[in-house]
């Protein structure tokens, strides 16, 4: 085999594990995005604060009372206190100027973020909890963001429904992609498939070499988009969110076994059709 053939083989190896990697790649992760679709939404909607600002006058037993009636409320998730004086260290940090020192006072509030359960993150149940705190003596506001709150929960079958349709476009979307790709590896040997046939092997003595070979590649594709995949997750999780990996590993694994199953799967049936198609093709029709 020459030099200048085995460079070309190599690199028509290379485009294919590149290209399939690419696509199993994105295919994993938009299978763990729709397993995990109803888990984003939560954790959104859970991140969501209802705001309770204290008066100054507050004592510090009415802080601490209401503080032990969140902590045995079985609605919430968890709550976090901000003193006036550590809102005003955060804010200061962010505008870059000490605003304190320029007011001569500090106008900021002792606040609690209360954060609730995602079934609990409702309109009405949230308006009946902010009229209960606003009842409250020693509450100056309640504030929270109910046009999110609204918008996520008019929206949410929505998302579902839509996530379930681009999934199975995408899924669609990558067999041919891949399909495509095995095909352009294999029309570069069309002639020596028709070859073989003309002189005397059997199809499928023909057929089995390609698809080892695709087999091969597609195995090693997987294991690239997978190895990429987990990196990925993992950067996320480190730099951006806390993703809590350990409780999601069963989606990891589904959609590492997803790119795994569907790779092999196109690989043996795109390459039995391609090498068919070529084997069954008039010696003409090939140049």
């Amino acid at each position: 085999m020459s030099s200048s053939r085995s460079n070309r083989i190599f690199s028509n190896y290379f485009l294919v594990v590149v290209s399939i990697s690419s696509v199993l790649f994105f295919l994993s992760s938009f299978t763990f995005f729709v397993l995990n679709s109803n888990k984003i939404i939560d954790d959104f909607k859970e991140k969501i604060p209802v705001v309770v600002f204290l008066e100054d006058g507050a004592s510090d037993i009415e802080v601490s009372q209401f503080e032990k009636k969140l902590s045995i409320d079985p609605n919430i998730k968890n709550f976090v206190y901000t003193s006036k004086n550590d809102a005003a260290t955060k804010f200061s940090s962010e505008i870059g100027e000490n605003f304190v020192e320029f007011l001569g006072y500090n106008p900021l509030l002792n606040s609690f973020d209360i954060y609730f359960f995602s079934e609990k993150v409702e309109n009405l149940y949230i308006n009946e909890i902010v009229k209960s705190f606003e009842s409250e003596d020693f509450v100056n506001e309640v504030s929270y963001d109910a046009p999110l709150i609204f918008l996520i929960n008019e929206n949410f079958k929505k998302i579902k429904d839509w996530v379930l349709y681009l999934a199975v476009f995408f899924i669609f979307l990558s067999i041919i992609l891949i399909n495509n790709t095995i095909r352009l590896s294999v029309y570069s040997q069309r002639m020596t498939i028709k070859t073989m046939q003309l002189v005397g092997a059997t199809k499928f003595f023909i057929k089995r070499p390609f698809i080892l070979t695709q087999i091969k590649l597609g195995l090693i594709s997987a294991i690239i988009s997978s190895l990429f995949f987990v990196s990925t997750a993992y950067y996320l999780n480190t730099n951006y969110f806390e993703i809590k990996l350990l409780s999601i590993k069963n989606s990891f694994l589904i959609s590492i076994a997803v790119a795994f199953i569907l790779s092999l799967l196109i690989s043996v049936l795109s390459t039995n059709y391609i090498t068919s198609r070529f084997l069954n093709s008039k010696i003409d029709k090939l140049y």
